[in-house]
């Protein structure tokens, strides 16, 4: 029986709720984590015979009766817990743990638990219940043990009662005693249900991590207190306006999530508010300016899902809803559905990105919005090598061959910025369709070329004068001078997500480059689909394109009215802005946009470093809706409440994605980029998982001593897993690397 085995066991015989986590590491390694933690020794036998070196997770709270000071030092030793403990009284004496980093555990009792908190002050947090510590005689990330301090085990010390002054403040809207009486919930109208929808619109999402269980609490007492709505009108609510918000969304899907989601109702109803009962019906902070927007009133009635688009996604889990965005309609639904329906490998989500690049062009110059909004969009197509890119690309080429309107593609790359510039001048109308940008990107990074390093200052410019005149640099030659009157310049690019991340830097997400890019990013290589190659392009699709390219504006001008616009050094007479169709915004998706932005700049001001992509949001979604909505009406195309409620969903989407996922990946520095590069090379490995000999072919980029170093990081963030294999036969052990992510997959598997 193994040590930890030992310690393990005897927690568990001193009452103390414990589960296992990884070796080496504070990730757990059962399925539910802290919810599996148990004092049952055949329970603890089995995990520690599936794992012998597993480390030992206490559950904090009620499982063990346990509620943890728990004071760190950072690996950098900017942050000190021992410092800031000094604002306090000295800790009563207790049971104590001393931590690898030079911090430690104090353990309490209590029969008034504190609230969890993390960072309490700098390096110090509290833990109670839903939370773990790793005990003795487990190993950090470091490689250095967790050690009881001397007569301090919880054999051999008794446990003293919670600071008084260790306990986080408590803001909660309301008094936790059991409710005596109540009053019943009223029948809601149309309007308090849309002050309550204003109300879960404004207050602050459920963060993961940072009192997000708490969130969703406030939010059902305001629900069925504040604003006296009925269980099932709060649930309905709750999931409609305020889940949607939450980093992440809580799956309804998973029969788990749900019931933990409702939950919280039942446990708003039982609690009684401190402020009289229906004290936010009548605050003018909720009152809604009508018209009203993105809610159902009749379906929350009924308690059911509407069957439309404009407030289904609220209800699905993230795979769902990814199924709704990737069912458009119009002709932007045929145009996917049909690369789709040929497509070896199919890509839905990249598919509606190129779809919506090569529709922005089709349509560019010849509609906007009443706020002069155009249709120009960059769209970049992430995925794995070989998983269905260009198959998309030769798609919209054959279109734009059959529909005539093969003038609309550009040119597959980039020589300088003067080549863009002179490629709208000539078709003002155009979407470059580039098969791995993120090579472009790159070198572009690098700087190595000069005619390549204004290629993204140049694209930047050209976006925001897609309703105006864009005018490049001032040259002493008049024919270098190039005056472009409302271009549109759309691209869709495809990349690797290494290849991607490598070619953007911090830069990028600050100067408002990335915020112009819209980023579809997909996972894995799908199934192929082995089906008759077709050449064939649906008629339906070839007349409509062709329509929309040989559409002919008519316009009605007034005497005095200028055909052209006097600019340039020559004096030269521009030609007119083409005619275009204003696109009318209906009221209802007017209010939409305008509550997307106020939710986008809320997120700016909770997530600053992506504070330039949440700002260009309310903008892409118009461009988006734009696009729809001349996809589904050519004679007289509408911005319904449907189409921008598709656009605004698809925007928040892509945001929330790249920003948990790829941005997570941009580097500022070369160490954190080699990291990268190392994390690429065991994620791509599977669950398989990376022996080091693989590893070491695989990074020869790196030297060995440096390449541990790497890898000793990324173990310590608990990034990557390490587990050494014993040998089949004869030989030395195998050392295999996963990502987290790829490690629990294959543990669950065994």
């Amino acid at each position: 029986m193994t040590d930890l085995l030992t310690q393990a066991l005897k927690l568990a015989q001193h009452g103390w709720a414990i589960h296992p986590c990884l070796p080496r590491q504070k990730i757990p390694a059962t399925k539910h984590a802290v919810k599996d933690a148990t004092t049952d020794e055949q329970q603890i036998r089995v995990w520690w015979e599936r794992w012998p070196e597993a480390n030992i997770a206490i559950a904090c709270g009620k499982p063990s009766g346990v509620y943890v000071v728990d004071v760190d030092v950072s690996a950098a030793g900017d942050v000190d817990g021992r410092q800031s403990l000094r604002e306090f009284p000295e800790l009563p004496d207790t049971v104590r743990q001393d931590t690898p980093r030079g911090g430690f555990h104090a353990f309490f009792r209590t029969d008034n638990p504190p609230k969890n908190k993390n960072a309490f002050r700098p390096g110090i947090d509290i833990r109670g219940d839903g939370y773990y510590v790793i005990a003795a005689p487990s190993i950090h990330p470091n490689g250095k043990p967790y050690i009881w301090t001397p007569d301090r085990a919880p054999w051999e010390f008794e446990l003293s009662e919670f600071p008084y002054f260790m306990r986080p403040a408590t803001k909660a809207p309301w008094e936790a005693v059991p409710a005596q009486s109540t009053q019943p919930p009223i029948l809601p109208d149309d309007d308090n249900l849309r002050r309550a929808s204003l109300y879960l619109q404004q207050c602050d999402p459920a963060v993961q991590g940072n009192g997000g269980h708490d969130r969703l609490l406030w939010a059902s007492v305001a629900m069925v207190h504040g604003f006296m709505l009925s269980d099932k009108h709060a649930l309905d609510l709750l999931i409609r306006e305020y889940n949607p918000r939450c980093l992440p969304p809580w799956n309804l899907d998973d029969p788990r999530d749900r019931k933990d989601f409702e939950r919280k109702v039942n446990e708003a109803r039982k609690l009684v508010p401190k402020e009289q009962p229906g004290w936010l019906l009548n605050d003018a902070a909720y009152a809604p300016a009508p018209p009203n927007v993105s809610i159902d009133i009749n379906a929350i009635r009924r308690n059911a899902v509407p069957k439309g688009p404009v407030s289904e996604g609220a209800y699905l889990s993230q795979d769902a809803e990814l199924r709704y965005l990737t069912q458009p309609t119009g002709l932007l639904g045929e145009l996917c559905g049909w690369i789709n329906g040929i497509s070896i490998r199919r890509q839905p989500f990249l598919s509606l990105a190129a779809s919506l690049a090569f529709l922005g062009a089709l349509f560019g110059r010849k509609i906007s919005d009443h706020l002069n909004n155009r249709t120009n969009l960059y769209c970049m197509g992430v995925a794995p090598s070989s998983a269905g890119k260009t198959k998309i690309l030769s798609c919209l080429r054959r279109l734009s061959a059959e529909a005539g309107c093969v003038g609309l593609i550009g040119g597959d790359g980039f020589a300088s910025d003067s080549a863009i510039e002179k490629r709208l001048a000539r078709q003002p109308s155009t979407v470059f369709l580039l098969d791995e940008i993120g090579h472009l990107f790159t070198h572009i990074k690098s700087g190595a070329n000069q005619h390549t390093v204004r290629i993204i200052p140049t694209l930047m410019k050209l976006y925001s004068a897609a309703g105006d005149i864009y005018l490049n640099r001032e040259y002493a030659e008049d024919e270098k001078q190039v005056q472009i009157v409302e271009p549109c310049c759309c691209i869709y690019g495809t990349s690797t997500e290494l290849r991607f991340t490598a070619g953007i830097s911090e830069d990028e997400l600050e100067d408002g480059w990335l915020s112009r890019c819209l980023v579809f990013r997909t996972e894995g290589r799908p199934e192929k689909q082995r089906i008759k190659y077709s050449i064939k392009t649906p008629q339906s699709i070839v007349q409509q394109v062709l329509d929309w390219h040989t559409r002919k504006i008519e316009v009605h001008t007034e005497p005095g009215d200028l055909t052209g616009v006097l600019q340039g050094s020559t004096a030269a007479l521009l030609p007119a802005p083409p005619p275009k169709i204003e696109v009318e915004t209906e009221p209802d998706a007017e209010c939409a946009f305008v509550e997307f932005d106020r939710e986008a700049t809320r997120k700016a001001s909770q997530y600053p470093r992506y504070d330039a992509i949440w700002m260009k949001s309310e903008e892409n979604a118009r461009k988006i809706a734009l696009i729809v909505a001349a996809s589904e009406n050519f004679d007289s195309p509408c911005i319904t409440i449907a189409n921008a409620e598709y656009a605004i969903r698809l925007i928040r989407y892509l945001i929330t994605d790249f920003c948990g996922t790829l941005a997570t990946a941009i580097t500022t520095n070369s160490v954190d980029s080699q990291k990268q590069r190392l994390l690429s090379v065991i994620k791509q490995a599977g669950t398989s998982g990376c022996k080091r000999s693989e590893l070491t072919v695989r990074s020869q980029w790196t030297k060995k001593r440096e390449r541990q170093a790497l890898l000793d990081d990324l173990i310590e963030a608990e990034q990557v897993v390490v587990e050494c294999q014993p040998p089949r036969s004869v030989g030395r052990p195998a050392v295999v690397y996963w990502t987290t992510t790829n490690y629990r997959k294959h543990m669950d598997q065994k």
